[in-house]
């Protein structure tokens, strides 16, 4: 291969590359705005305090 080949697919390589983390960093916003926050949010619902109004 030519200086000029090697460079291009080099160049080819890079571009796929941030591609390719670009992709994977849009799919685990999604997955983490679809799955986990509401999943972290349901689990952060704190009872009322039942039991303090019953002392009082």
């Amino acid at each position: 291969m030519s200086e000029i080949q090697q460079s291009d697919a080099l160049k080819k390589l890079v571009w796929f590359i941030i591609a390719l983390a670009i992709l994977g960093t849009v799919v685990a916003m999604l997955h983490y705005f679809a799955i986990d926050l509401p999943i972290q949010q349901a689990a952060l619902h704190t009872p009322a305090n039942g039991l303090m109004d019953e002392w009082l």
